[in-house]
């Protein structure tokens, strides 16, 4: 197998002013990646991931078990360009160290915000008086009132049959963030009782668009919030 490095071959009418202009970008290039490895260095220090049961077929992750490209918000900086995935199984964000096979687990707690792709993620801290849970949430609107899902993933176990079988169950839960108040949305009424001077203009709205909350639940919260804050701003 050939190895793809930093070579190239001077050809008969390559003069050596382009050599030395080439051999600098070289140069340059392996100083800045240099620099970026030792600014991200503090990402790489949390523990080895430790896969899940490979009995599992179906893989814990959002979306994907590919690694995809995001930024985290980490002990107070910000790195971006990360290979990443999201374990919602143990709610734990987990990156690969480059140039290795090797996965590992960010500590939670350190973690203000990360986002995978396209999807924005932020850590709350729950208690009591504020209606969540600490963990990871993904922000579906970001407007004067916020829409937000908690990704949940547990382990169902089955010997029935005298054989293990065992796969992830997805569940998703809904909130809205609304004068600093947390609310779980599980109906289409719960939902519109948060807008009471917009309740009638809001189903109207999910009605001409033949938006069915029971069917299309994150489309439908999504889209009452958005309009919300159309109608209100």
């Amino acid at each position: 197998m050939a190895t793809v490095g930093f070579c190239q071959t001077q050809s008969a009418d390559t003069s050596p002013t382009d050599t030395l202009a080439f051999a600098a970008g070289q140069a340059e290039a392996v100083l800045a990646y240099s620099q970026a490895t030792k600014k991200q260095a503090p990402l790489y220090e949390g523990n080895e991931y430790v896969a899940h049961n490979h009995q599992i077929k179906i893989h814990p992750f959002f979306v994907t078990d590919s690694l995809q490209m995001g930024t985290v918000a980490y002990n107070g900086a910000f790195y971006t360009d990360v290979g990443m995935v999201y374990d919602i199984v143990r709610d734990e964000v987990v990156i690969q160290r480059p140039g290795t096979p090797y996965r590992i687990r960010l500590h939670s707690e350190r973690i203000s915000s990360f986002s995978v792709g396209r999807h924005r993620f932020a850590r709350l801290v729950g208690d009591s008086t504020v209606g969540v849970r600490t963990g990871f949430y993904q922000l579906l609107y970001d407007g004067s009132v916020k829409a937000l899902a908690r990704r949940i993933k547990t382990i169902h176990e089955d010997i029935s049959s005298g054989q293990y079988k065992a796969n992830f169950v997805e569940e998703d839960r809904y909130f809205i963030l609304k004068n600093g108040t947390y609310y779980p949305v599980k109906s289409k009424r719960a939902l519109l009782r948060l807008f009471p001077e917009q309740a009638s203009a809001l189903q109207k709205y999910l009605r001409a668009n033949r938006i069915k909350f029971k069917q299309q639940r994150e489309e439908a919260i999504t889209a009452v919030v958005r309009q919300y804050d159309h109608l209100t701003h």
